[in-house]
């Protein structure tokens, strides 16, 4: 996280005067060296019109944004430029870049590409998230993801392909059921190389998913989807998982991929496990129309449904991580304070980042509205103002 900022990013002024999300008390922050040097409570009555300040949105899983596909074969400096910007847009000051199921042998030039252009485009991409190939192809789990590249997890691969990242695969997707012990020895090599290893896309038994718990898991990637519509009563990876000790629980606050009444009753039942992701492809932050992810057409409706036009299931989302708050907030009635947290400290803290607003931490912060409704004013990434 101490990549230089772009030459066309804004120097932050050395104080920022703004309101702290968790208290709402007026703060006086000192900022040096892309750091929060110092932060300072003022007296209550100084709040008057400044903004709320909290720590930038952190999303573990996009596919692509703003009309650019991340996995698309022809995707341009330019363009992986045009998809960084727009998610500071939306508030997104850190993000991975999250490669789908593809064939084995191509994800090591794949994987170099995008190297090549997070460094050269040094903005708000942390690194990458492999989901997939080590998927379940069973028809319930497996998504729009193809099941003929599917494969067992492979050690030896995966200190290639990590080679080939120079150390930027920071998160992987497995289905630990496929292979149980090939994945103990997986994750294992995976956490000794600092990379988060995530269950998902999976059938997986309570019993499987504690022993890939005690090898190192620490995340459900996106529960509730990727899941059979028909599953038993009591036997069932929903269960599983909530009954697990996973550390953290991913979900998509899009209200289609969840519906709400459901999103309730799992937030109720993690707590704190729950961590916000997107779930984005190139439709977020883009009109209705038809797009891809991958080799995979998708067609984005109206109402922001993204859907494989083969086979109907849904394909990503098209929603915009600062609405992502908010739409959770509705859906539950939990304060917009601790969505914040499950948007931006706690999937930090997944990749073992501390991203709270704390001295001695990176800069990279949001300035927003909540009245008349909420609105993005500002976002700092390590102490320089990066949008407007």
């Amino acid at each position: 996280m101490q990549e230089k900022p772009s030459n066309n990013d804004h120097p932050c002024p050395s104080v920022i005067a703004a309101r702290d999300y968790r208290t709402g008390m007026p703060l006086k922050i000192s900022l040096a060296e892309g750091l929060y040097q110092k932060i300072e409570v003022q007296s209550k009555e100084s709040a008057g019109s400044l903004p709320w300040i909290a720590p930038g949105l952190f999303d573990l899983q996009i596919n692509g944004f703003g009309g650019i596909d991340l996995n698309g074969e022809s995707l341009s400096q330019q363009q992986f430029e045009i998809l960084c910007r727009k998610l500071l847009e939306s508030g997104c000051s850190h993000f991975l870049a999250t490669i789908i199921t593809r064939p084995l042998d191509s994800y090591r030039h794949w994987i170099e590409k995008l190297e090549k252009l997070r460094q050269v485009v040094s903005l708000n991409c942390l690194g990458f998230h492999l989901e997939g190939p080590f998927l379940s192809g069973d028809p319930g789990c497996r998504g729009v993801h193809c099941p003929e590249w599917m494969t067992k997890p492979d050690v030896a691969w995966l200190e290639e392909i990590f080679l080939a990242s120079a150390g930027s695969i920071k998160l992987i997707t497995l289905a630990p059921e496929v292979d149980p012990e090939a994945t103990a020895k997986f994750i294992k090599k995976a956490d000794s190389l600092g990379i988060t290893v995530s269950l998902g896309h999976s059938k997986a038994s309570w019993e499987v998913i504690q022993s890939s718990v005690l090898a190192g898991a620490k995340l459900w990637t996106h529960l509730g989807n990727a899941l059979s519509h028909t599953i038993p009563k009591f036997d069932n990876l929903l269960l599983n998982v909530i009954a697990s000790d996973l550390p953290y629980v991913s979900l998509i606050p899009d209200g289609q991929h969840i519906p709400p009444v459901a999103f309730r009753a799992l937030v109720t039942a993690l707590g704190q496990k729950v961590v916000l992701v997107s779930d984005a492809m190139a439709g977020a932050a883009a009109p209705p129309g038809n797009y891809f992810l991958g080799h995979i057409e998708i067609e984005v409706d109206s109402q922001g449904k993204a859907r494989d036009k083969k086979s109907g299931r849904l394909g990503g989302s098209t929603l915009r991580p600062f609405e992502g708050v908010f739409i959770a907030q509705r859906m539950t009635g939990i304060s917009w304070r601790w969505w914040w947290d499950a948007y931006s400290i706690r999937p930090a803290a997944v990749l073992g980042i501390d991203h709270g607003l704390k001295e001695g931490n990176e800069a990279s912060f949001c300035l927003f509205d909540l009245v008349p409704s909420p609105a993005l004013r500002a976002l700092y990434l390590r102490g320089r103002k990066v949008y407007p």
